[in-house]
């Protein structure tokens, strides 16, 4: 009996030593599992700092520029007629005008190329006799007509035909690129003005021993048009017509430009 119990004794002591060992090494284990987690976190934010990069950026403005040969001319002209009253004043005006416009298609512009581009009826007054009294002495009507045309050497002709057939105001000449030739043109200058911008970049971080990583973002800038501008508002009524003839109007190049703003990502060079 007493043997019996001594062995019962002895195998429990043993199971309860099996147990807590067992019990260790699962702690050790987990406790390893957690140094394991924790230093993946470690690495991971010690990688961030050292390659994101979004971390460090530079921000650049590129360009390029090219010059093209106009491929539109824009003449705004017209008759301005006076009478003492509205419809006179409107008749001459309308027979003067048809008469330009005729004249016009007859050379060669085509009726599309021709719009009103301003009309305008109003009175005149005299004011010579009295300050406090206005005293209307006829009408003034203003028709005034745009032509857009692809005949950029014709200027002067066009202008010699409409003088010559009544036109008694020229306001503006101007010579222009079409919306197709301009967003061709511009498209094209886009990789130029990116590739200056990057070009840029490289110069400004070899003394800093960067390197550019990737690209942020990329902003294209909208562009006007230069064009060449006439003015010649005037009224020839006093004029002869000879004056007009074979008048010296000649486009020029037009220069087209792009811009861009790109910010790059970087990063030192390895």
């Amino acid at each position: 009996m007493d043997t019996r119990i001594n062995i019962a004794v002895i195998v429990g002591v043993v199971f309860v030593l099996a147990f807590a060992v067992t019990l260790t090494q699962y702690e050790n284990q987990a406790v390893s599992q957690n140094v394991d987690f924790e230093m993946s976190d470690q690495l991971i934010e010690h990688w961030i700092k050292k390659y994101d990069p979004s971390e460090n950026t530079i921000s650049v403005t590129g360009s390029a520029t090219v010059s093209s040969e106009s491929d539109k001319l824009t003449i705004v002209l017209g008759v301005e007629s006076e009478a003492k009253t509205a419809n006179e004043s409107l008749s001459q005006n309308s027979n003067s005008l048809n008469s330009v416009i005729s004249s016009l298609t007859n050379s060669g512009i085509s009726g599309d190329d021709i719009q009103t581009s301003d009309f305008r009826i109003y009175p005149m007054y005299d004011f010579s006799d009295s300050k406090d009294k206005q005293i209307l002495i006829g009408y003034r009507v203003s028709n005034i007509l745009s032509i857009q045309t692809d005949k950029i050497d014709s200027a002067g002709n066009i202008i010699d035909v409409a003088v010559s057939s009544g036109a008694n105001r020229v306001d503006n000449v101007s010579f222009q690129l079409s919306d197709e030739k301009f967003q061709n043109i511009s498209d094209n200058l886009i990789a130029d003005a990116i590739t200056d911008a990057t070009q840029k970049a490289e110069k400004a971080l070899v003394p800093l021993k960067q390197k550019i990583v990737g690209v942020k973002s990329i902003i294209i800038h909208d562009n006007s048009v230069p064009y060449y501008d006439s003015p010649m508002r005037a009224s020839f009524d006093g004029f002869a017509e000879s004056s007009m003839k074979s008048a010296p109007i000649m486009s020029g190049d037009e220069e087209i430009r792009t811009d861009v703003s790109v910010i790059f990502y970087i990063g030192p060079v390895e």
